[in-house]
């Protein structure tokens, strides 16, 4: 729970404080959803499913600007899945999202489960329909997605495409050193897999940890695209996170290698 609930001045409800900087995270989460839905409607007509972890309100208030900015659930909507899975665990949060949502076209397509994603991930499989084609955004506030959730999701009807936000800068980074001193029982640790030895990360960097990661998604059947790798950094140029990219499908990858060419103000992209 929040220390303190934000409430819009439009709806009075609940709203996730951010930075601008979300702008670049939901740029690239939008483009991947529209090439997504428009590349697949034909060939998997009826049997697209959006999967969001950390949900949220639906909304974000940017601290700095005072704007509102429609969240990943909202924006998922704005694209044409056919089955929409909403997890968010604290209560006051859901119920805001369940409002916001309630006057969606879609909203008779939308799943809510209002528990921790990571332990209720069996549930959450359970409600994504056989045979469909499924994009999974898992976007936390620090490194809590444990990789037995990302592993359960990559058995899923040949595996989810995932879009995860790590949170290399803003909490790796700062906090390795704890974690590992923590041991096995520490988030690094569920971070890495219940079947990883934590000591292996002996003299290891944060850097170190990321690297390791990437081989443990590819070592459950996915491809992934180091060089499109999408760094997102605060207002004094300090890394924060990167969107991490992977598929089992060469056509994932190859539109993520499209989506990704340019930023969010129509830049090519240095990588």
């Amino acid at each position: 729970m929040p220390k303190a609930i934000i409430l819009s001045k439009i709806d009075q409800l609940p709203v996730r404080p951010s930075g601008i900087w979300i702008n670049r995270k939901h740029y690239y989460l939008r483009e991947y959803a529209k090439i997504f839905t428009t590349g697949m409607k034909y060939k998997w007509s009826g049997r697209l499913t959006f999967v969001d972890l950390f949900a949220g309100p639906g909304r974000c208030l940017i601290e700095r600007t005072g704007a509102l900015e429609d969240g990943s659930p909202l924006i998922a909507l704005q694209y044409d899945f056919n089955k929409y899975i909403f997890v968010e665990e604290t209560p006051v949060l859901m119920d805001a999202l369940k409002k916001r949502c309630g006057h969606a076209s879609q909203r008779t397509s939308i799943t809510y489960i209002q528990k921790d994603a990571n332990t209720s991930i069996n549930e959450i499989i359970r409600e994504i329909p056989s045979k469909n084609l499924s994009l999974a955004f898992i976007d936390p506030t620090d490194i809590d997605i444990h990789f037995d959730t990302i592993r359960a999701l990559s058995q899923v009807n040949n595996g989810v495409d995932l879009l995860i936000n790590i949170q290399d800068g803003m909490d790796l980074k700062r906090n390795f050193k704890t974690y590992y001193r923590q041991g096995k029982n520490s988030k690094l640790a569920r971070f890495m897999g219940t079947d990883f030895d934590i000591t292996q990360l002996k003299g290891k960097e944060a850097r170190d940890v990321i690297e390791i990661y990437k081989s443990r998604i590819r070592a459950l059947g996915y491809g992934t695209v180091e060089h499109r790798d999408i760094h997102v950094k605060n207002t004094k140029n300090a890394p924060m996170y990167f969107l991490l990219f992977a598929s089992k499908h060469p056509r994932g990858l190859d539109y993520w290698k499209k989506i990704s060419k340019k930023d969010e103000q129509g830049q090519e992209e240095l990588f």
